[in-house]
């Protein structure tokens, strides 16, 4: 199996994993035959890639970090979650001094299987969808941030603390203008500065929340502020910013730099691998970067990618470590063609690398 960008999906591709929507419920199911009418539809919800079954690749088994059920089960309390703190409003079923209680199980279960799964060279993100990108990415953080907690051998609390936090750290942006938010063009000023206001909102909600312990509240503050004294709302330097805190700011950047928005087209993961690097420890904390290099895949197994010679192929063992170049199958040449596939590793390869992803 493999991940491909939508925009390369075919008529008769068959989905690997299935589509959930902003509040995890299933648009297409594993097993699925895809048609031009899905593939529209996936269009219109805003998705950008998908796993899909490819013989030349059956023996590569994307085995998930978190389980499918689980990520499904945490972006629709994420979902409910989110929506209700923006809005003040609360429903019988999540009132603001529960929260802690239903999501401390779910994260609970999260640490566990990344604690089992000894490293994160195996997929970690979910797909994203336009319509759910700030729960889809709250889920992704979380994810990642908590691999580098059990890097780190941060206590059981900490690590809930740390995964409470990280998933509601962009609350505050559910009280920013939607029209600013995705905005495709330069902001003024004043767009600028109203964005940069959803981390004070965000602590201000989470503050509010009796069962929500300070450093959680903390992260929804601090998230954006950089060692160097040039992040924001304070201008914090340094040790004055929360280890959890820093941990986040150095994910927060990463699955933001590798994801589509709607004013730029994704980094490659080596690109914003390297943005990461060249902030170690002036914008970005020296601990979070280094733990995020050591645990987190930038090529993960079953990524699409094009190479410098034109031929696509499928990342079969994953890169981690600081290895920037995995070991990769090629299936087609540049002309969509199949090809007698062959496999490379990237390290003994300096003439042909990565070019693009395709997923």
């Amino acid at each position: 199996m493999r991940w491909v960008a939508l925009k390369y999906v075919k008529p008769g591709f068959v989905l690997a994993q299935r589509v959930s929507d902003e509040r995890g419920r299933t648009l297409l199911a594993q097993g699925i035959v895809l048609s031009e009418s899905y593939i529209r539809r996936l269009n219109r919800v805003g998705v950008r890639a998908v796993c899909i079954h490819d013989r030349a690749t059956d023996d590569v088994i994307v085995n998930e970090m978190v389980a499918e059920p689980t990520k499904a089960e945490l972006l629709t309390l994420t979902y409910d979650t989110l929506s209700e703190l923006g809005s003040g409003h609360f429903s019988p079923k999540m009132k603001p001094t529960f929260l802690r209680k239903k999501l401390g199980p779910l994260l609970e279960d999260v640490i566990q299987q990344l604690r089992e799964g000894n490293g994160a060279g195996e997929q970690l993100g979910s797909v994203y969808i336009a319509d759910g990108e700030l729960f889809h990415h709250s889920v992704n953080v979380t994810f990642y941030v908590l691999t580098l907690g059990l890097y780190l051998n941060l206590p059981k609390d900490d690590l809930l603390n740390l995964g409470i936090g990280t998933l509601l750290h962009d609350v505050g942006k559910l009280r920013v203008r939607r029209e600013v938010l995705q905005k495709p063009g330069r902001l003024t000023p004043e767009e600028f500065r109203e964005i940069q206001m959803h981390s004070q909102y965000g602590f201000e909600i989470l503050s509010a929340l009796a069962d929500i312990s300070a450093t959680s509240a903390l992260i929804a503050l601090q998230h954006h502020e950089r060692m160097d004294g040039s992040g924001y709302p304070n201008g914090l330097m340094g040790d004055q910013i929360h280890l959890f805190s820093q941990l986040t700011a150095v994910v927060d950047v990463y699955e933001a730099l590798t994801a589509n928005r709607v004013y730029r087209q994704a980094y490659l993961p080596h690109e914003a691998f390297g943005l990461i690097m060249r902030d170690r420890g002036t914008r970005l904390s020296t601990v979070g970067v280094d733990a995020f290099r050591e645990t987190i895949s930038i090529y993960p197994l079953g990524m699409s990618v094009r190479l410098t010679n034109g031929d696509l192929a499928v990342v079969i063992q994953a890169s981690a470590g600081n290895d920037q170049q995995p070991v990769v199958r090629a299936i087609e040449n540049a002309r969509g063609e199949p090809i007698r596939p062959y496999e490379l590793d990237l390290r003994n390869s300096p003439d042909i690398q990565i070019e693009t992803c395709e997923s």
